[in-house]
This record gives C-alpha cells, structure tokens and sequence, in this order.
C-alpha cells in the first residue's frame, strides 16, 4: 500500500520530528514503505492539495498541531472530493484531547492517532483495525476506540529519525529529543499531561549527536521539556559535545534555570560561546501567578544563576502574558526582572487555552474569555483587559525591533538609563509611537527601524540627543559595513589614519581592506561611556564585528 506522512510546518526553516520518527519506525519493522510530504502554512494551499493527490496514497496521515490545524481540516475536504475512498488518518496534538467530537464534525476523516505514535501507525499498517490501540475509528457509523497504547519503554528501539542529506541542509533546523515526557505540572501546558520521562541511553544519543556533529548540521534544537533533570546525565552529555567541538554548530536547550549549581555554572562558564544556547521559562515572577500555575522559580538564585553564564550562553527567557493573578502592572515587574538578567532574547509570549490542559478546564473561574479558533489566545480575564493585552502585543513587536534584534545595544541602554524608570516603561512608549504612526502594520526594513528610533527620540524632545546618535552611530556601524549613511549620522574620517591601520594588516587588496572595515570619529569613548574625542575602528569577519578604540 502506498502510505504517505503529511507535515505542514509554521516555517520553511523547520522540520518535522515525528513523521521522521514515524517513518523510520514502520520502515525498520515492517515491509510498509511511507513517503513523507513536508510544506509549510506559508504555501499555496492549491499546491499542497494537487501535490498530495499525484502522490495516489492509499492511506494519508497528517501531523496536526495548533499553527497548522485550520488548513489542514481545510485540506482533508478537499482531498476527500478526489480521492473518495483513500483513508485519511489525523494525529498529533491538536487533535489528541477530542477526537470524537472531531470525527463526528469531520466526515472525510476516518481516524485519530492518539498518543505516542509510532506503534500505533505500525499496528494500523500490519494488523485488522479491530485490534489496534490508539486510534479513534468508524465502524457501523460508530465511533470505536480499543483503548491507549502502552509507551515505548527502550526509547533506543526506535531509529534515528533523519537523512545525511537533511542534516547538511543549512537553511534548516534539525529537532532532536534525548527524553520524553516532563514531570513537572504547569497548567498551562500540554507537556503536563504526560508526567513520566523516559531517557534515550546515553549511549544511543551521544552517537546522534556525533553524526550530527561529523555532517556539519549548524542548529540543532533538542525538544526535551526539560533538558536538566539528571544532572549526572546532562552533564555527560554537554561534556561530550564540548569535547566533540566544532565550530559553526549550536545546540538549544530548554533548560530549568533555578536547578544549577555551582558545579554546573562552573563548567558552563568554559563552554565556547555560541555552542550552547538556553530557553527559560521565567514565565512570570508573581508569587500569586505562580502557585496557581504549579510553577515555583527561585527568583533570586534563577537571577544568579543567568546572570553567571549570559557572557557565553545565548539566553532566550520566555514570558506569559495573561495568567491567572497577573495584571498590567505585575507583568511589568516581570518583564523588568527577565530584561536585567542581560538576556540575548525575551519572548513575549500569550497564554493559549489549550485542550486538555488544566488551565482550559479552570478558565471559567477567572472570566477567561479567548479566541474559539488557533492559537485560542487569551483575549481578557479577571485580572487584564482586552486592551491592555493589546498593549502588550505592541510592545512585543517593538521588544523584537529593539532589543531580540540586538540590533541597538548602545543606544538602548542609553535612552533606558537616562529616560525611563523601567525598561518595560521604554518599550510601552514606543510600542505607542509606532501605533500612532501606523508604524506596526507595515513591513520594515534595517534603516527604517533605525530612522524611526531618531523620530521618536525627537517626538519626545528627550535631551542629550548629540549622545544618543553617537550610540545610535556606532550600534549602525557595528551592523556591518555601511553601503549608505543615514542623514542623521555625523561622519567623520580621518583618511590618513584609516589606510596606516589598514596597511599594518593582512589584507590581500586595498579594496578587500575597505570592504571589510570602517573608521569613525566619535564623541564618546564607547568602551567607558567618558566623554572624550576617539576613533573607532572596525573589522567586519564571518565571526561577527570586532572594535577597537584609537584615541
């Protein structure tokens, strides 16, 4: 039978995990052959319907979740008007916490995987229906479902998941799992449902991650809930990679802050920077908030915990905006703790009602009110309006420009420290400029994103604006060689100066030189903010810019 897996991804850039597991799986234990089928939400859906049919599979599965849920549903009806007797099977989940409900309103759909998949599908392709546990079936117009399957106790029995040929792809991040399951119980999340954890051996990842490593893959994402729960584990696995170095390669990490210890920030004090990268999940510092999300931070040992390795881990620290207890003001407060740790990135982020969670089952307590259709994200509560969550997504926009671009160090820190009493304060100012400019419902480019930041800072007649553009001046060179100066930068050469430097290098041209270099006078001394006359040169390397002062 001609099978064929279906993952519509959010982005081009990302791949999908489990219909590579899926694939791997059935193909290692069975003579089913499955081809896998991968687009992304951003293409023509016209084109994803014809590209499936000229496949003529006899059974589809799609791998459905929150981002791509509508046009899948949209897919399956029209696939079901050519191909009418083909089955058409859904898992994943978005649609593992009500399946019935979704087969009743969905009559082109023949069945729902629910849970761990990859025996499931197995048992589907190679046994009777009637003996399969896992999935939610049609028989006699009735509505049969066998039963859960049991989860993979030795997750080793399952194969690698991906191709030589897609792991050199450096357009694409690769995800990887070393663990299923997370036994902590935030109620806000999916990962909750499933409490028990179960470890790939140490063996079998240390391997995986050698060949992703030997083939050169640039990101790889491990997809654990929570990578650090074993510390004697995940240190023998970062110690692996660090002894296996290579550069050009990241590997992400969700890790839970609060649990390092000194040992642990020792080590990762050595680690090279851009090897490891950390997502957190700070999510709020409201002690409220908190014990009605079963989720308990530390708050001031997770500060000193990031604040110890932020010069050499690439941070990415999460909130949520919305829950329970947290208004206006208390999400304020969290979004200052998170900005001070001196992160590389804060994701804003909005609670999603999502089912099976116990937050969706206890949202009528607090007046949850939040959109019937993906991502199901709060619109008000009990404790945050409708507009104020508006206000919030305006700062999100402007937190990416200004501050997740890393883009503005210099002169954000500056109009921060002189201007503003909090940094949230900052982003709420601007986030209002942009709105009232229609500045958030266009496209921008680099430049423009600079330029807008010198008309705010005019708008708001705030002083010392001579300073401001010298930090502005040298986070846009720091950029990259500048093809065009903006009006509102002062340039000022010194052209003797500049070819002296230039020529004491190795460099193979006057015109490589020039190309890959730039020097500026400044008023500022940029290394001690001291108001003093320096030249600054720069050197733009496939590494990054390096700077250095010449008084």
């Amino acid at each position: 039978m001609k099978n064929i897996l279906v993952g519509i991804n959010s982005k081009y850039v990302h791949t999908n995990l489990a219909i590579r597991y899926l694939k791997k799986y059935v193909e290692e234990n069975s003579n089913e052959k499955i081809k896998i089928y991968e687009s992304s939400i951003n293409n023509n859906i016209q084109k994803i319907i014809r590209d499936i049919i000229e496949e003529k599979p006899e059974n589809i599965f799609f791998s459905v979740y929150i981002w791509n849920v509508e046009m899948v549903f949209k897919i399956v009806k029209e696939i079901r008007k050519v191909l009418t007797k083909e089955k058409i099977y859904l898992g994943g989940p978005e649609v593992s916490y009500n399946p019935t409900e979704i087969l009743e309103k969905n009559k082109e759909i023949d069945g729902i995987l629910v849970g761990e998949g990859e025996n499931i599908l197995l048992n589907l392709l190679t046994k009777n229906i009637e003996e399969v546990k896992g999935i939610y079936y049609r028989n006699n117009n009735k509505i049969i479902f066998n039963g859960y399957e049991p989860l993979i106790e030795n997750l080793d029995i399952i194969p690698f998941p991906y191709e030589d040929s897609e792991l050199e792809d450096v357009h694409k991040i690769v995800y990887y799992e070393s663990s299923r399951g997370c036994p902590f119980n935030c109620s806000y999340c999916m990962s909750s449902i499933d409490k028990t954890v179960r470890y790939f051996s140490l063996d079998r990842t240390k391997k995986d991650l050698k060949r992703f490593i030997d083939i050169g893959t640039r990101l790889v994402k491990f997809v654990d809930r929570t990578f650090n729960l074993d510390k004697k584990r995940y240190l023998e696995i970062w110690k692996f990679l660090l002894e296996n170095y290579r550069e050009n390669i990241t590997f992400h990490f969700e890790i839970n802050a609060n649990i390092f210890d000194d040992e642990v920030l020792t080590f990762l004090k050595k680690v090279p920077r851009k090897l490891f990268q950390f997502e957190i999940g700070v999510q709020t510092i409201n002690e409220d908030t908190m014990r009605i999300i079963n989720r308990k931070n530390d708050l001031e040992k997770l500060f000193h915990n990031v604040t110890a390795i932020n010069k050499n881990i690439h941070l990415h620290l999460d909130l949520i905006a919305g829950l329970p207890y947290e208004n206006y003001e208390t999400f304020k407060k969290s979004f200052d703790y998170v900005y001070n740790t001196k992160c590389e990135m804060i994701q804003l982020g909005f609670l999603k009602m999502l089912e099976g969670t116990e937050m969706k089952a206890n949202g009528h307590k607090y007046n949850y009110k939040y959109l019937d259709f993906p991502p199901y994200e709060v619109i008000s509560n009990d404790f945050i309006s409708y507009a104020e969550l508006c206000k919030l997504k305006d700062v999100e926009e402007v937190l990416d420009f200004y501050y997740n671009s890393q883009k503005f160090l210099k002169s954000l820190a500056f109009v921060v420290k002189n201007f503003f009493e909090s940094p949230f304060n900052f982003f709420e100012s601007i986030g209002e400029f942009y709105k009232n400019k229609g500045y958030l419902e266009i496209a921008h480019r680099e430049l423009a994103i600079f330029n807008n930041f010198v008309e705010y800072y005019k708008e708001m007649k705030f002083p010392k604006i001579e300073e401001f553009l010298e930090y502005l001046k040298f986070d846009y060179l720091f950029l990259g060689k500048p093809g065009y100066y903006p009006e509102w930068i002062k340039e000022e050469k010194d052209k003797e100066l500049y070819k002296n430097i230039i020529e004491k290098m190795e460099f193979k041209s006057s015109r490589e030189a020039h190309k890959s270099t730039e020097l500026e006078k400044f008023s500022i001394n940029m290394e001690t903010d001291k108001k003093e006359e320096v030249y600054i040169f720069f050197e733009y390397t496939k590494d990054g810019t390096k700077y250095r002062i010449i008084k």
